[in-house]
């Protein structure tokens, strides 16, 4: 398995009854504080810090080791341990043979940004149904709130045991299916994720390990 160097984000996810805690935490120590929440999932509510990094994957881990050991101090425990690179970095698989032999815990990952009208329950599972063929589901992060009425949530795509050229063509179906059913797509987000103490974290959500079936091209409109 090839090393990735580059620039990385590190995400710590902490458990869901310290969302308050954690937010104080990210506060004094001058890091970026998210509360996600997923559609639907065994663990919906996911605290998370945010931190960056450049150099070999290691080094991230080290730090990212530090990290915790301070949460843990402060009395916050760390369920999930998860760090990205961008997919520019060097060793990032270039060709499904490349990513073959890549283990569950490494794939890429993409988010769309949407901005929908509303939050309505309909509209939210007519998205789902539109995204889960291209192995994606819904987010939020609940600490967004838009004062122009509408509702920001966040498709978030997986790619596993495959080259970046197969995962971005992945990514381009998603975005076409989306702005094909009249979505407005507001940002776009791709990574490569070296590693993810956790994937089970997500149960019920997005799948764990395992290779992806080809999702179908996205449906081309006039």
């Amino acid at each position: 398995m090839i090393d990735v160097s580059g620039d990385f984000e590190i995400h710590l996810t902490v458990e869901a009854a310290a969302a308050d805690r954690t937010a104080t935490f990210a506060e004094q120590h001058g890091l970026k504080y998210s509360h996600i929440v997923l559609d639907q999932a065994l663990s919906p509510t996911q605290p998370m810090l945010t931190l960056s990094g450049r150099g070999g994957r290691e080094a991230q881990a080290e730090l990212a080791r530090r990290w915790v050991r301070d949460l843990r101090a402060a009395d916050l425990h760390v369920r999930r341990v998860k760090i990205e690179a961008t997919p520019w970095s060097r060793g990032v698989p270039q060709t499904d043979s490349e990513a073959a032999a890549d283990p569950p815990e490494r794939y890429f990952e993409h988010h769309v940004k949407l901005l929908l009208p509303d939050a309505g329950g309909e509209r939210l599972a007519a998205v789902t149904e539109l995204v889960l063929p291209h192995h994606a589901r819904l987010s939020r992060n609940a600490r967004r709130h838009r004062t122009d009425g509408s509702e920001e949530r966040f498709v978030t795509q997986r790619c596993h045991g495959v080259g970046q050229p197969t995962a971005r063509a992945r990514l381009d179906n998603l975005i076409a299916a989306l702005r094909g059913a009249g979505h407005e797509v507001a940002e776009v987000e791709a990574e490569y994720v070296v590693s993810d103490s956790a994937l089970d974290l997500d149960h019920g959500w997005l799948t764990s390990g395992g290779r992806d079936a080809t999702p179908p091209p996205a449906t081309r409109t006039a």
